[in-house]
């Protein structure tokens, strides 16, 4: 969908900051029970998080998530759809485990149950990653990407 290097900034960005707020409020409410409290819990403890998330999801998987989807899809003959559901489901494969071991990293610390508590929270997390990137995030974020950049879009590349 990004055309530009900036738009792929920008779209980058809004996925981050919306997909770590979800993981984030996911895993504290797993913890501690959702509660009003847990919407504002995860705003003010994901910006780590989210640090590193850009990072491993910029310069880490998009590049091999889109060299993977090039490999079995080609844009402008297959449609698009299977190209959007085949970058998500490549994305999450390689973000859940990067980020779970992340996170685990930064809240415990190298320790030896360190494998476990990743392994564990990584099958807890990646299905709740992999349905919310298909059916809620990705959507949201190209409604908010094709709003934001609606002009830009319609013109002809």
């Amino acid at each position: 969908m990004p055309r530009t290097k900036f738009q792929d900034l920008t779209f980058t960005v809004i996925m981050v900051l919306i997909f770590v707020y979800v993981m984030t409020f996911y895993n504290a409410g797993l913890e501690s029970g959702v509660t009003w409290a847990t919407f504002g819990y995860a705003i003010r403890h994901m910006w780590v998080e989210v640090i590193g998330a850009f990072i491993a999801q910029r310069y880490i998987a998009a590049p091999i998530v889109n060299r993977l989807v090039r490999r079995v899809f080609t844009p402008g003959e297959d449609k698009p759809i299977f190209i959007i559901l085949a970058t998500a489901g490549f994305t999450v494969s390689m973000m859940a485990p990067m980020m779970t071991l992340y996170v685990s990293v930064y809240h415990l610390g190298p320790c030896p149950g360190l494998l476990g508590h990743w392994l564990a929270k990584l099958v807890q997390n990646f299905p709740f990653a992999l349905c919310a990137q298909v059916f809620y995030v990705g959507p949201l974020v190209r409604l908010i990407f094709r709003t934001l950049f609606r002009k830009q879009l319609a013109a002809p590349s």
